[in-house]
């Protein structure tokens, strides 16, 4: 079987498309503007931090049933992570072996404490929703 012009002519243009998709997709992976982290513990709201690249600082917060456990976040250059908890809290540890996240659409979520830090664009006003 042998190739036709328009066959070499689509293989083209869907070659240079799929390219152009890529470099597209590279440039909108980096996201909005990251300026808040947002941290959830058993579904309810708990912290908002402001950050930008230069902020170097680490962040305790509780967590627990009557907030006797302490989890910390440290965030550096832009990036995010948490540090390890005691192995009678967090037997496994996925949460601080999930490392530094940096793009918006990342997460480090704590199953077991039931923990989710996530990156927000704006502030948080409390409102879940709005319906009319």
């Amino acid at each position: 079987m042998k190739l036709t012009f328009y066959d070499k002519l689509f293989t083209i243009l869907v070659v240079v498309f799929s390219l152009g998709l890529f470099v597209f997709n590279l440039q909108i992976s980096a996201g909005p503007a990251r300026q808040y982290i947002t941290v959830h513990v058993d579904n309810e709201f708990v912290m908002e931090i402001s950050f930008d690249e230069s902020t170097e600082k680490q962040v305790v917060f509780p967590f627990g049933a009557a907030k006797e456990h302490t989890a910390v976040l440290e965030i550096s250059g832009g990036k995010v992570r948490m540090l390890p908890m005691a192995k009678e809290l967090c037997p496994r540890g996925i949460c601080s072996h999930t490392g530094w996240i940096s793009r918006y659409y990342q997460s480090i979520v704590c199953v077991p404490n039931r923990i989710v830090v996530s990156f927000s664009e704006q502030k948080n006003d409390r409102i879940d929703g709005v319906t009319f």
